[in-house]
C-alpha cells in the first residue's frame, strides 16, 4: 500500500466522534457581513444575535464530529461550498440550542440505502464564548470515556 507524502494536518482542534442533533439554515452573505465586522461579535448572547436567516428554511441535520473548531454536518439536503450557515446545536443535558454562525469549508454527496446524502465540515465563524465553553465541557466529557 502505497503512503501519503506531503500529507498537512489543517485541523487546529482534536475532533470527538459524535451524533447530535442540528438544525441550519441559510444565511445571505451580506447579514454575515454586518455581523462578522462586529469585532465584539463573540461576546455577545444568543438572544442579542441578529435573526439573519429568517427568509430561509430550516434544515435538520446530524454531527458526524465535533471540535472547538467546527463539526461535520450529515443531511439530505445539499450544503453550499463557501456559503454561511446558521447552526442551532442541541448539546445534551442543555435545554437550550447553542446559536452560531459557520462557513461551509467541504462537501461532499453519497448514495446510502437508495438516497442521497450530503456532508459538510463547517467552520465556526462566530460563537458566544459562553456557548463555545459548553462545547468544550461537552468534549471533555467525550473524551474521558
Amino acid at each position: 500500500m502505497a503512503t501519503k507524502s506531503g500529507w498537512v494536518e489543517k485541523r487546529q482542534f482534536e475532533r470527538v466522534v459524535a451524533t447530535l442533533k442540528a438544525d441550519y439554515r441559510l444565511v445571505d452573505p451580506k447579514d454575515s457581513k454586518k455581523i462578522l465586522e462586529n469585532t465584539n461579535y463573540k461576546n455577545t448572547t444568543v438572544d442579542q444575535l441578529p435573526e439573519l436567516s429568517k427568509t430561509s428554511s430550516l434544515y435538520h441535520a446530524v454531527t458526524k464530529d465535533i471540535s472547538m473548531g467546527g463539526l461535520a454536518l450529515v443531511g439530505e439536503q445539499p450544503f453550499p461550498m463557501g456559503g454561511v450557515v446558521e447552526i442551532g446545536l442541541h448539546l445534551p443535558k442543555y435545554k437550550s440550542v447553542l446559536k452560531f454562525l459557520a462557513e461551509v469549508v467541504h462537501t461532499e454527496s453519497f448514495k446510502e440505502m437508495g438516497r442521497v446524502i450530503h456532508r459538510a465540515g463547517v467552520r465556526t465563524m462566530a460563537i458566544n464564548q459562553e456557548d463555545l465553553e459548553k462545547i468544550n465541557q461537552y468534549l471533555i466529557s467525550q473524551m474521558s470515556k
